[in-house]
């Protein structure tokens, strides 16, 4: 006896492509952005941290907070998805300065669809020269 296995290939086509193709293109789409924000983030604390230690003694955390944020907008990153902490702005000779920049990872970022979102911490710390003068 031989049965015959009957199937709709349209149906599978479909199913195969909304389940298994458009989620992977989602995120190998978003990859991209997900590397540019990372970039974004590390160049901030790296330069932020760079002032401060550059205006040391009278080194000013508003200012470092505010190079962090320009520099992050100019990597595309907005002010609303960025939060910079600065610790240890004021120390000794021998201290180091430490810089964290969070930077707001969509989850899918593709056109006009943003869903979800993750945070991504880049510190820089720097060290205050040992014989710097004041």
């Amino acid at each position: 006896m031989t049965s015959r296995e009957r199937g709709f290939v349209a149906v599978e086509w479909v199913a195969a492509i909304g389940f298994l193709l458009l989620p992977i293109v989602m995120l190998v789409a978003t990859m991209p952005v997900w590397a540019e924000r990372k970039h974004a983030a590390t160049v901030a604390a790296r330069e932020a941290a760079r002032v401060l230690v550059r205006d040391w003694p009278a080194a000013d955390a508003s200012r470092a907070t505010g190079v962090a944020r320009e520099v992050a907008a100019d990597h595309g990153v907005g002010a609303d998805d960025v939060v910079v902490r600065v610790r240890a702005a004021t120390g000794g000779r021998g201290d180091e300065v430490r810089v964290d920049v969070d930077v707001v990872m969509p989850a899918i970022d593709v056109g006009a669809v943003r869903v979800g979102a993750w945070r991504y911490t880049a510190s820089a710390v720097r060290r205050i020269e040992d014989y710097r003068s004041r």
